[in-house]
């Protein structure tokens, strides 16, 4: 079979020549011989250096992929400035409304527009050394193996920076019965999220006049096993049938769409103040949520969690949070002389916030500790 493809081969490109080198002169058929008997790289296998295009728009493509909840927000990226900063002329106060009015001539106002500017923050990978050795002889693609890696840990990066933005001034309180099944994190036992729970965050919804129609809501995995536990096995048949016993899941419930995610935000205690005249709480200091980078210290064991570290669920509505992306840039040294092998790292500038300064449209629900 290769002795019949060289044949076939070496036949095409003698005719390719003759051709050539009749219209061209024999120099140039000569040339075209020789040209065309170079052998071709194998498909898949990597000849020459990354291309930083092909992989900056990878990440853009898949910044949201494993992270679909981000997009039930407002995208604010067409106000970034020069990639860093959004800044977004927001309208102010609408004008009055009078019934039968009797008074006249009526008050003449002004709208007062206000400008929202927030910074974006900076995701960059640590820089990554691929030897020529791993390039020329492993039997797969080492450079995309590893770069799928890195947008990985990007994407997910990025999900758990963009909740700590969208992290919710009010709670209400899971109220499942403490168990130690619920502890997760710290010690002692946990209150655990029940169906009453998501009528209570309805409730508080309907109360500060939240659209119906795209109420979301994401739980850590083991929350969203709690809510599906507390659904599964229910003695309400009605209840108990939304539950999806084919693929394990639940969708919605309660008008909240649910999403999971193996983290979604984390409290070093569940202290909290009721506010006046309503179902919810507040943080009795000021915040006291662990930040993206301390969560994931905890989870791999660089640092300590507080005993009575509680997790954090969150109920929202893509009108009352925002998201934006910058830049994208890919950094590159192909052949390094003195790494003898390539090394590559990836910029990427994103950000969100809650459009509300009162936090409305936006609440968490937050496990209560106890000792025992």
């Amino acid at each position: 079979m290769k002795r019949t493809k060289f044949i076939l081969s070496f036949m095409a490109a003698l005719l390719f020549a003759a051709v050539v080198g009749t219209t061209f002169g024999a120099p140039a058929g000569a040339g075209a011989l020789a040209l065309s008997m170079i052998p071709r790289p194998q498909v898949g296998v990597l000849k020459v250096g990354v291309t930083p295009e092909i992989w900056t728009n990878y990440i853009v493509e898949n910044i949201f992929k494993n992270n679909e909840f981000i997009l039930h927000s407002i995208d604010e990226s067409q106000y970034v400035l020069q990639g860093d900063v959004v800044h977004v002329p927001q309208a102010g106060s609408p004008s009055g409304v009078k019934r039968n009015r009797t008074s006249l001539p009526a008050t003449v106002t002004r709208r007062s527009d206000i400008d929202v500017t927030y910074a974006l923050d900076e995701f960059t990978t640590d820089p990554r050394f691929i030897p020529e050795a791993d390039k020329m002889e492993l039997s797969y693609d080492k450079v995309a193996s590893c770069m799928s890696e890195d947008m990985s840990y990007l994407q997910q990066v990025i999900g758990d920076t963009m909740l700590w933005n969208w992290r919710p001034k009010y709670y209400i309180k899971a109220s499942k019965t403490k168990s130690a099944d619920y502890l997760v994190h710290g010690t002692g036992v946990r209150t655990g999220l029940c169906v009453d729970d998501f009528s209570k965050a309805k409730t508080v919804f309907d109360r500060w006049r939240v659209p119906h129609d795209g109420r979301c809501v994401i739980l850590s995995t083991d929350m969203y096993k709690q809510i599906c536990d507390d659904v599964r096995n229910s003695t309400n048949e009605n209840l108990s049938a939304i539950y999806d016993h084919a693929n394990g899941r639940l969708v919605k419930l309660e008008g909240f769409t649910i999403y999971e995610r193996a983290t979604v935000l984390l409290a070093s205690n569940s202290t909290l103040s009721s506010v006046a005249g309503t179902q919810y709480f507040q943080f009795t200091s000021t915040d006291l949520n662990y930040t993206p980078e301390e969560y994931e210290d905890i989870l791999g064991g660089d640092k300590t969690v507080d005993t009575t570290a509680c997790e954090i669920g969150l109920f929202w509505h893509p009108n009352f949070v925002r998201r934006a992306l910058g830049a994208t840039k890919m950094f590159n040294n192909d052949n390094d002389p003195t790494y003898y092998g390539d090394i590559y790292s990836f910029l990427q500038k994103g950000g969100g916030r809650m459009s509300r300064g009162d936090g409305r449209g936006v609440l968490g629900i937050i496990q209560v500790y106890s000792a025992s």
